[in-house]
């Protein structure tokens, strides 16, 4: 058997109908080293031996074992055309693919020569079994085993193996298939489509110029406490602040979060551990914890350009093609729990800007506007989410049609409190919401008291059918509250290449990445490009964060809503499924299941729809299997396969037309099957139209039979 070195895929002339098959296209090399073997009937059978290999000016004979090695210039073309010939077979021709790699190995099986009627495949009567028509027996046949024709210890009967039929003969009209003792068991794994290349750049705008270095990351654990606030958790039954003596603890202000929770704010200067045991003293007071700040998890860095080609975080994620399913629906009210929005930014649309809620004491409740003058926080997220897009300016939203709900829970210079949180999903579900983004977090305390007001109100949004999205936090630490609690989508960032930005917090709670940006002085344009204030201007600025890498994630979940797809645990298992997977196989606490993939979530595409074959080099095809649950995987295990090169192939019918074409998955590799036992394969499919011609080529030939 021939050392593959390199695998490489090879079509006989007529087998399937393909010139050739062959490794990805991306520049070749001048000249190839081909190692092969020459096989009798097919790959695997008995070696041929003295078979005359030739390759442009290059030949070489095969030795005893069938095996060859010939150096070839490579042509115009990227393929090298190789014609093997031996006495007493028939003459092959393949084409061989030729990428980056110097030598390649090749398996050419040859058809014999005298192969008529009656050998292997024709079903037919071989000449001498006996008159037509009476099962191979004639004249003198020995009946002393009790059946027509047949020798003692030969099955069959006739006189040559077989009542006129060679062996192996299922019967009269056919031959069955050689039954096979390999298998493959093939992983499915959808990928992103690739970001074309982007044009050149564009100047930049004479009044706005970019800086000369990004701000660092803000941290997420600063200022714990909001001075002098408390909340106050109650027994079951209701309690009206005037049944309990708040004044015994000090309490000069009393506000109603829930039927059991209640914001307060405690006079003097008492220490921390004195305030809590004069609260827990009240009459029915179970718990009591500080009022915790909660904090936008990006920073400011620069504005710049306003230009979709410089926003690589759409192409990233297949944005583009997600918008050939839907590009959303005002009817999708996506709520942005932060410091408020901008609404006469000129690149979002303020008839689509819902009634809103100021939750922050700066302002009054119907105040929420993002008063800052550099970096809006919130007018970032909104316009990531839902940004005017094919207007002709500015920058894409995710969502060119979608209604925006501005729940201003963050002051604007980024502070905020868990009660607020708390009160901003309560108020955002009551009034209609679908999705909820949170980019802010806190440092998780399960035992505290505002923390579970807040698991309260995000149970209740789940209850209503609500999908809650939040950051991971930005202190390359473990995950942060809102987003470690199991029913809220925690987004951890990447960026441009795909790879964790340095800032991203990790953990077991983390369940997606999605474009964040990682800046440096030299490369701010590597962060996330949005609507913002600049120097009191409604501009453009590029941030990093986990905060924008979440509203990346929660403008995917509004397009989904848009598509029909409407239930916030399928949303979350088909985000999870459809995921681009990342660092180590599988769930990995860095990239949680993968980078979103915008176009397989809002079409919702699930893995196990994938039919999955295997192409023998005989011609004959393997399958369809569908994959089965397997932990993370999506696996289908096929059986029965021929051993040697052979060719993996799956597709996804994302179109719903019954054949491969634009928009559905698809792709292919190469695998080595064992004689016996089973070979793993990880087969990554893509967006179809995005694959190299000749693999579509290839795919088409497979799936559609041309």
């Amino acid at each position: 058997m021939a050392i593959l070195l390199t695998a490489l895929a090879i079509t006989l002339s007529g087998c399937l109908g393909l010139d050739w098959l062959g490794s990805p296209p991306g520049g070749t090399v001048d000249a190839v080293t081909l190692l092969g073997t020459v096989y009798h009937g097919v790959v695997g059978g008995p070696p041929v031996a003295d078979a005359l290999v030739r390759a442009g000016d290059a030949s070489a004979t095969t030795d005893l074992d069938g095996r060859f090695s010939l150096s070839v210039a490579v042509p115009d073309g990227a393929a090298v055309t190789v014609t093997v010939a031996a006495p007493g077979y028939e003459s092959t021709t393949v084409r061989v693919a030729v990428g980056t790699t110097e030598t390649i190995a090749v398996d050419i099986p040859l058809t014999p020569a005298d192969q008529q009627a009656g050998d292997p495949g024709d079903g037919g009567a071989h000449p001498g079994d006996g008159e037509p028509g009476d099962d191979g027996q004639g004249p003198g046949d020995d009946k002393d085993t009790g059946e027509p024709g047949q020798e003692p210890g030969e099955p069959g009967g006739g006189d040559d193996q077989g009542g006129g039929e060679e062996p192996g003969d299922g019967g009269p009209g056919g031959e069955p298939a050689p039954e096979y003792e390999g298998s493959v068991a093939v992983s499915v794994r959808l990928r992103n489509a690739s970001p074309p290349a982007a044009p050149s750049a564009a100047p930049f705008p004479a009044d706005v110029q970019p800086v000369s270095s990004p701000a660092p990351v803000r941290r997420t654990a600063a200022d714990p406490y909001v001075p002098g606030e408390w909340i106050v958790e109650v027994a079951e039954a209701p309690v009206q602040p005037a049944g309990v003596r708040w004044d015994d603890a000090g309490v000069r202000t009393v506000e109603k979060l829930s039927d059991t929770f209640y914001l307060v704010v405690v006079e003097g200067d008492a220490p921390d551990e004195e305030i809590e045991r004069r609260l827990l003293d009240l009459p029915g007071v179970v718990s009591a914890g500080r009022n915790q700040r909660v904090h936008p998890v990006s920073a400011a860095v620069a504005p710049n350009d306003e230009y979709y080609f410089r926003q690589w975080s759409l192409p990233l994620i297949s944005a583009p093609y997600a918008w050939s399913v839907t590009t959303g629906s005002r009817d999708v009210v996506v709520a942005v729990l932060d410091t408020g929005i901008r609404e006469d930014h000129p690149d979002l649309n303020r008839a689509a800007i819902v009634a809103g809620r100021n939750f922050v004491s700066d302002q009054s409740a119907s105040n929420y506007r993002d008063t800052v003058r550099d970096m809006s926080h919130g007018t970032m997220v909104a316009g990531i989410i839902g940004a005017r897009t094919n207007n002709g300016t500015g920058v894409a939203g995710l969502n060119w049609s979608v209604s925006l709900m501005p729940v201003r829970v963050l002051s604007s210079s980024g502070g905020g409190s868990v009660a607020g949180v708390g009160q901003g999903i309560r108020w955002a579900v009551d009034n209609g919401a679908h999705v909820i983004n949170m980019s802010l977090a806190w440092d998780s305390n399960p035992s505290d008291p505002g923390e579970r007001y807040v698991v309260e109100q995000i149970e209740y949004a789940v209850s209503r059918g609500v999908t809650l999205v939040a950051g991971a936090g930005n202190d390359n630490g473990r995950i942060t509250m809102p987003a470690a609690h199991p029913d809220v989508i925690a987004v951890g960032a990447v960026d441009k290449n795909k790879q964790r930005a340095w800032y991203s917090n990790y953990g077991p709670q983390l369940d997606l990445v999605a474009p964040g940006g990682s800046q440096t002085s030299a490369n701010y344009r590597d962060g996330v490009l949005s609507t913002d204030v600049v120097g009191g201007t409604l501009y453009y600025s590029y941030q990093q964060g986990t905060s924008f890498a979440s509203p990346h994630v929660a403008g995917v979940v509004a397009l989904m809503y848009a598509n029909g797809i409407t239930d916030p645990h399928e949303i979350r298992e088909i985000l999870i499924d459809t995921a681009e997977d990342l660092g180590a196989r599988g769930f990995d606490p860095y990239y949680g299941y993968g980078l979103v993939n915008a176009y397989a979530a809002v079409a919702g595409v699930k893995r196990e729809h994938a039919q999955v074959g295997v192409a023998q080099s005989d011609g004959t095809v393997r399958g369809p299997v569908h994959p089965e649950p397997a932990g993370d995987e999506r696996v289908a295990l096929v059986e029965g396969v021929a051993p040697g090169l052979q060719t993996v192939f799956a597709w996804i019918d994302v179109t719903n037309n019954a054949m491969l074409d634009a928009g559905d998955f698809a792709g292919w590799t190469e695998v080595l099957v064992p004689e016996t036992g089973t070979v793993d394969v990880d087969l990554d499919l893509f967006v179809f139209e995005t694959l190299p011609e000749t693999h579509q080529a290839l795919l088409l030939e497979l799936v559609n039979g041309r």
